[in-house]
């Protein structure tokens, strides 16, 4: 767990400002345009909260994120990290809030998941096989299309991300976002290569095809918000139509796809996702 100043911060107690000027940012300052940057960023954030993991990542318009720093271990590293690189992250809420922000942003998971996201099938796989209780990020947008994302995360035996902890984050941001696009200056001609660009396009491409050649629109709309966790009283809400109609989608989905439950209907969007990246379809619904 990395170290936080004054115990635990969801508690109360301030930031050690005097501490963080002369110790912490001036080696995140020094590191701006190199490899360490991403490390250096963490340890300021060490002194500011506690968190238990963590991942420092690049969100790109049309490519699979780029992970600059992540401190994962054990079998989940190279399963779940590689998943989510693959192709989970196009149902991540905190992906899909990236894609229009405009501003610097602090967010806990608990505040933009949709109300049926701790029942989905992202949430069980993602989450929960990881034993991730709850998860905080700090979205900066470097340029139109990219997005830095520090995520930082505690496990299911911790306490949640608290309003303190979301304060001291966004007390310590305007510095850091500055010193992110002072780095990201430094670093953007290193562009993603055209290979990882045509695979981060084609996973996109497979998510939103995701069904289409057996569904009908409306069909396509409620499977992608099933997919992100939207209970039927939510997708109802967002489509403007009754609880009964989503209901009578859903069944009609699962019959055209040939799934039985939400799981089946998840491991089959991400055995689409997937095969995208190696396979000449992209869709369960178009001939091989």
């Amino acid at each position: 767990m990395a170290e936080g100043i004054g115990g635990d911060t969801g508690q109360g107690g301030g930031l050690d400002w005097p501490a963080l000027m002369r110790d912490a940012l001036p080696p995140v300052a020094a590191s701006a345009g190199t490899a360490q940057f991403a490390p250096r960023l963490i340890d300021v954030l060490g002194r500011v909260l506690q968190f238990d993991w963590w991942m420092v990542m690049v969100y790109r318009q049309h490519a699979n994120p780029e992970m600059l720093s992540e401190n994962f271990t054990g079998s989940w590293r190279a399963r779940g990290l590689t998943t989510y690189v693959g192709g989970f992250y196009v149902l991540d809420p905190f992906y899909i809030m990236c894609q229009s922000l405009d501003h610097p942003e602090v967010c806990r998971l608990g505040d933009i998941a949709p109300d049926g996201f701790l029942d989905s099938e992202y949430h069980r796989a993602h989450y929960a096989s990881g034993r991730i209780g709850d998860e905080v990020n700090c979205l900066w947008p470097l340029e139109p299309g990219v997005t830095l994302a520090v995520s930082l995360e505690r496990s299911e035996h911790g306490a949640r991300f608290s309003d303190t902890d979301v304060s001291h984050l966004e007390a310590v941001q305007p510095l850091l976002y500055a010193l992110a696009c002072k780095h990201w200056s430094l670093v953007r001609s290193r562009t993603a290569p055209a290979r990882d660009l045509e695979l981060g396009k084609m996973v996109q491409e497979a998510a939103a095809n995701f069904g289409r050649k057996l569904l009908t629109p409306r069909e396509c709309e409620v499977v992608k918000l099933v997919l992100r966790g939207f209970s039927t009283k939510l997708i109802s809400q967002s489509l403007g139509i009754s609880p009964g109609t989503v209901k009578v989608h859903r069944e009609n989905i699962y019959a055209k796809l040939g799934v039985s439950s939400q799981a089946e209907l998840f491991n089959l969007f991400i055995a689409s996702v997937s095969a995208s990246q190696g396979a000449s379809t992209i869709d369960p619904g178009r001939a091989a």
